[in-house]
Protein backbone atom coordinates (compact mmCIF):
# COMPACT_ATOMS: atom_id res chain seq x y z
CA UNK A 1 0.00 0.00 0.00
CA UNK A 2 2.76 2.52 0.93
CA UNK A 3 4.39 1.80 -2.14
CA UNK A 4 1.54 2.83 -4.21
CA UNK A 5 0.86 5.50 -2.25
CA UNK A 6 4.29 6.47 -3.27
CA UNK A 7 3.85 5.99 -6.86
CA UNK A 8 0.50 7.85 -7.16
CA UNK A 9 2.65 11.31 -5.52
CA UNK A 10 5.13 10.40 -7.97
CA UNK A 11 2.57 10.71 -10.93
CA UNK A 12 0.89 13.27 -9.75
CA UNK A 13 3.93 15.79 -9.39
CA UNK A 14 5.19 14.55 -12.68
CA UNK A 15 1.88 15.45 -13.72
CA UNK A 16 1.71 18.58 -12.56
CA UNK A 17 5.57 19.46 -13.99
CA UNK A 18 4.35 18.44 -17.18
CA UNK A 19 1.49 21.42 -17.00
CA UNK A 20 3.50 23.94 -15.97
CA UNK A 21 6.30 22.87 -18.67
CA UNK A 22 3.37 23.16 -20.96
CA UNK A 23 2.01 26.34 -20.53
CA UNK A 24 4.37 27.83 -18.56
CA UNK A 25 4.77 30.76 -15.77
CA UNK A 26 4.46 34.77 -15.37
CA UNK A 27 6.87 36.62 -13.44
CA UNK A 28 3.92 39.65 -12.51
CA UNK A 29 1.41 37.76 -10.60
CA UNK A 30 -0.92 39.52 -8.44
CA UNK A 31 -0.93 36.92 -5.88
CA UNK A 32 0.24 33.95 -4.70
CA UNK A 33 2.54 31.87 -6.82
CA UNK A 34 3.38 30.29 -10.38
CA UNK A 35 2.51 26.30 -9.45
CA UNK A 36 -0.80 24.76 -10.62
CA UNK A 37 -3.69 24.97 -7.89
CA UNK A 38 -3.86 21.17 -7.21
CA UNK A 39 -5.86 22.01 -4.51
CA UNK A 40 -9.21 22.15 -6.66
CA UNK A 41 -12.43 20.43 -6.11
CA UNK A 42 -15.12 20.23 -7.71
CA UNK A 43 -18.30 20.36 -5.57
CA UNK A 44 -21.08 18.12 -6.47
CA UNK A 45 -23.26 19.37 -9.75
CA UNK A 46 -20.36 21.93 -10.39
CA UNK A 47 -20.06 21.89 -14.03
CA UNK A 48 -16.79 23.82 -14.78
CA UNK A 49 -14.10 22.96 -16.26
CA UNK A 50 -10.37 23.93 -14.50
CA UNK A 51 -6.95 24.36 -15.68
CA UNK A 52 -4.22 26.53 -16.76
CA UNK A 53 -3.91 29.09 -19.73
CA UNK A 54 -1.86 28.12 -21.84
CA UNK A 55 0.48 30.48 -24.45
CA UNK A 56 -1.41 31.66 -26.85
CA UNK A 57 -5.12 32.57 -25.27
CA UNK A 58 -6.20 36.13 -26.03
CA UNK A 59 -8.82 38.24 -26.02
CA UNK A 60 -10.68 35.82 -28.62
CA UNK A 61 -9.46 32.46 -27.61
CA UNK A 62 -8.56 30.70 -24.56
CA UNK A 63 -6.16 27.48 -24.69
CA UNK A 64 -6.64 25.64 -20.94
CA UNK A 65 -4.53 23.09 -20.31
CA UNK A 66 -7.16 20.62 -18.08
CA UNK A 67 -5.14 19.50 -14.36
CA UNK A 68 -5.85 16.18 -14.83
CA UNK A 69 -2.83 16.41 -17.77
CA UNK A 70 -5.18 16.05 -21.08
CA UNK A 71 -4.72 17.75 -24.00
CA UNK A 72 -5.35 21.51 -24.07
CA UNK A 73 -9.03 22.63 -25.24
CA UNK A 74 -9.38 25.65 -27.43
CA UNK A 75 -12.33 27.68 -26.10
CA UNK A 76 -14.02 30.57 -28.14
CA UNK A 77 -14.28 33.98 -25.46
CA UNK A 78 -15.07 36.57 -27.66
CA UNK A 79 -18.77 36.50 -27.04
CA UNK A 80 -17.94 36.18 -22.98
CA UNK A 81 -15.24 39.36 -23.44
CA UNK A 82 -18.41 41.24 -25.11
CA UNK A 83 -20.79 40.21 -22.32
CA UNK A 84 -18.16 41.05 -19.40
CA UNK A 85 -18.38 37.49 -18.28
CA UNK A 86 -14.88 37.14 -18.29
CA UNK A 87 -13.62 37.98 -14.92
CA UNK A 88 -9.43 38.71 -14.71
CA UNK A 89 -7.16 39.15 -18.10
CA UNK A 90 -5.87 35.55 -18.66
CA UNK A 91 -2.20 35.20 -19.03
CA UNK A 92 -0.13 32.20 -19.43
CA UNK A 93 0.27 30.00 -16.42
CA UNK A 94 -2.81 31.29 -14.74
CA UNK A 95 -5.03 28.62 -12.75
CA UNK A 96 -8.74 29.25 -14.73
CA UNK A 97 -12.17 28.54 -14.63
CA UNK A 98 -14.35 28.29 -17.26
CA UNK A 99 -18.04 27.72 -17.77
CA UNK A 100 -18.64 25.93 -21.09
CA UNK A 101 -21.66 26.63 -23.39
CA UNK A 102 -24.10 23.99 -23.26
CA UNK A 103 -24.83 23.57 -26.78
CA UNK A 104 -21.27 24.00 -28.37
CA UNK A 105 -18.49 22.78 -26.25
CA UNK A 106 -15.68 24.82 -27.92
CA UNK A 107 -17.81 28.32 -26.46
CA UNK A 108 -17.06 29.63 -23.20
CA UNK A 109 -19.99 31.53 -21.31
CA UNK A 110 -18.45 32.43 -18.82
CA UNK A 111 -14.48 32.16 -17.68
CA UNK A 112 -12.84 32.90 -14.27
CA UNK A 113 -9.54 34.03 -13.79
CA UNK A 114 -8.34 32.13 -10.21
CA UNK A 115 -4.93 33.90 -9.32
CA UNK A 116 -6.81 37.02 -10.12
CA UNK A 117 -9.67 36.52 -7.83
CA UNK A 118 -7.10 35.86 -5.27
CA UNK A 119 -6.06 38.39 -3.16
CA UNK A 120 -6.76 40.39 0.01
CA UNK A 121 -9.98 42.02 -1.03
CA UNK A 122 -10.96 45.44 1.63
CA UNK A 123 -14.10 47.80 2.10
CA UNK A 124 -14.50 50.56 4.20
CA UNK A 125 -17.27 50.52 7.02
CA UNK A 126 -18.56 53.49 9.11
CA UNK A 127 -20.17 52.92 12.50
CA UNK A 128 -23.38 54.11 13.71
CA UNK A 129 -24.32 55.82 17.22
CA UNK A 130 -24.90 53.15 19.52
CA UNK A 131 -28.72 52.95 20.53
CA UNK A 132 -29.61 53.25 24.03
CA UNK A 133 -32.42 51.71 26.14
CA UNK A 134 -32.93 55.80 27.25
CA UNK A 135 -32.66 57.61 23.97
CA UNK A 136 -35.03 58.00 21.47
CA UNK A 137 -33.22 59.22 19.05
CA UNK A 138 -37.11 59.19 16.99
CA UNK A 139 -38.28 62.19 19.24
CA UNK A 140 -35.25 64.12 18.77
CA UNK A 141 -35.58 67.34 17.64
CA UNK A 142 -34.27 67.93 14.31
CA UNK A 143 -31.34 70.61 16.16
CA UNK A 144 -30.31 67.22 18.55
CA UNK A 145 -30.20 64.85 15.92
CA UNK A 146 -28.24 67.25 13.69
CA UNK A 147 -25.54 67.83 16.77
CA UNK A 148 -25.42 63.61 17.26
CA UNK A 149 -24.69 63.72 13.60
CA UNK A 150 -21.94 66.19 14.14
CA UNK A 151 -20.38 64.48 17.32
CA UNK A 152 -20.57 60.75 15.03
CA UNK A 153 -18.28 62.79 12.34
CA UNK A 154 -16.08 63.28 14.78
CA UNK A 155 -15.33 60.25 16.62
CA UNK A 156 -16.42 57.81 14.19
CA UNK A 157 -14.13 56.49 11.91
CA UNK A 158 -14.32 54.49 9.19
CA UNK A 159 -12.41 50.62 9.52
CA UNK A 160 -11.65 48.13 6.80
CA UNK A 161 -13.64 44.90 6.19
CA UNK A 162 -12.97 42.45 4.36
CA UNK A 163 -11.93 39.17 3.53
CA UNK A 164 -8.67 37.37 2.13
CA UNK A 165 -9.25 34.53 -0.53
CA UNK A 166 -6.52 31.60 -0.21
CA UNK A 167 -5.49 29.11 -2.30
CA UNK A 168 -7.06 25.41 -1.03
CA UNK A 169 -10.23 26.96 -0.44
CA UNK A 170 -9.02 28.96 2.43
CA UNK A 171 -10.56 32.36 3.37
CA UNK A 172 -9.51 34.89 6.02
CA UNK A 173 -12.12 37.54 7.40
CA UNK A 174 -10.83 41.09 7.81
CA UNK A 175 -11.76 43.28 10.49
CA UNK A 176 -13.27 41.47 13.04
CA UNK A 177 -13.74 42.91 16.25
CA UNK A 178 -14.36 41.69 19.46
CA UNK A 179 -15.71 42.09 23.07
CA UNK A 180 -12.99 43.77 24.08
CA UNK A 181 -12.74 46.22 21.18
CA UNK A 182 -13.27 49.36 22.36
CA UNK A 183 -16.31 50.41 20.66
CA UNK A 184 -18.23 47.16 22.52
CA UNK A 185 -19.00 49.52 24.55
CA UNK A 186 -18.63 52.76 23.86
CA UNK A 187 -21.21 55.26 21.41
CA UNK A 188 -20.64 53.98 18.46
CA UNK A 189 -20.91 50.21 16.79
CA UNK A 190 -20.16 48.83 13.52
CA UNK A 191 -22.23 46.58 11.55
CA UNK A 192 -21.77 42.59 11.80
CA UNK A 193 -19.73 41.06 9.67
CA UNK A 194 -19.47 37.96 7.49
CA UNK A 195 -16.56 35.90 8.75
CA UNK A 196 -16.45 33.47 5.47
CA UNK A 197 -13.51 30.81 6.30
CA UNK A 198 -14.09 29.07 3.26
CA UNK A 199 -14.98 29.80 -0.62
CA UNK A 200 -15.16 27.44 -3.73
CA UNK A 201 -16.75 28.22 -7.53
CA UNK A 202 -20.11 26.76 -8.38
CA UNK A 203 -21.89 26.55 -11.92
CA UNK A 204 -20.32 30.20 -12.47
CA UNK A 205 -20.98 31.79 -9.01
CA UNK A 206 -19.00 32.64 -5.44
CA UNK A 207 -19.60 30.62 -2.60
CA UNK A 208 -18.94 32.23 0.85
CA UNK A 209 -19.39 30.21 3.99
CA UNK A 210 -19.01 30.53 7.46
CA UNK A 211 -17.90 27.59 9.03
CA UNK A 212 -17.36 26.56 13.07
CA UNK A 213 -15.12 24.24 14.42
CA UNK A 214 -15.09 21.69 17.14
CA UNK A 215 -12.94 21.11 19.83
CA UNK A 216 -11.54 17.63 17.64
CA UNK A 217 -10.99 20.62 15.28
CA UNK A 218 -13.41 19.44 12.81
CA UNK A 219 -15.32 22.33 10.80
CA UNK A 220 -18.84 22.34 10.01
CA UNK A 221 -20.26 25.05 7.58
CA UNK A 222 -22.73 26.90 9.35
CA UNK A 223 -24.31 29.34 6.58
CA UNK A 224 -23.41 30.08 2.92
CA UNK A 225 -24.07 33.11 1.10
CA UNK A 226 -23.96 32.77 -2.86
CA UNK A 227 -22.28 35.45 -4.83
CA UNK A 228 -22.37 36.49 -8.90
CA UNK A 229 -19.41 37.94 -9.93
CA UNK A 230 -19.88 41.65 -11.74
CA UNK A 231 -16.61 43.05 -12.05
CA UNK A 232 -12.62 41.75 -11.45
CA UNK A 233 -9.93 43.76 -12.37
CA UNK A 234 -6.90 44.01 -11.16
CA UNK A 235 -7.50 46.39 -7.94
CA UNK A 236 -11.03 46.05 -8.20
CA UNK A 237 -13.99 43.54 -7.22
CA UNK A 238 -18.04 43.80 -6.99
CA UNK A 239 -20.43 41.36 -5.85
CA UNK A 240 -23.65 40.66 -6.19
CA UNK A 241 -25.19 38.46 -3.41
CA UNK A 242 -28.32 36.78 -3.82
CA UNK A 243 -30.10 39.15 -1.73
CA UNK A 244 -29.46 41.28 -4.68
CA UNK A 245 -27.13 43.49 -2.75
CA UNK A 246 -23.69 44.93 -4.36
CA UNK A 247 -20.48 45.04 -2.61
CA UNK A 248 -17.41 46.33 -4.07
CA UNK A 249 -13.47 45.78 -2.55
CA UNK A 250 -10.38 47.28 -3.48
CA UNK A 251 -7.08 44.97 -3.09
CA UNK A 252 -5.60 45.94 -0.09
CA UNK A 253 -1.31 45.93 -0.72
CA UNK A 254 -0.92 45.05 2.79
Amino acid sequence: MKNDNRHGRLLLAATLAAIVAACGTRGDKTSGDNRPDNSVQELEGDSMVYGLACDGSNDSILLLLPLTGEDPDTFDILDAWRERKVFGRPATGDNMAVMVNREDSKVADLVVDLDRLKGDWRYLVKPHLRHHANTDQESLSPEAKESLDSVLAQIAQPREFGMEIKSEHIVRPIGMSSDRTPEKNGRVQFPPQKRYRMWYLFNGKLLLSETRRDTAGVSTVTSTDTAQLVMLRRDSLVLRFSDGTEQGYYRSGK
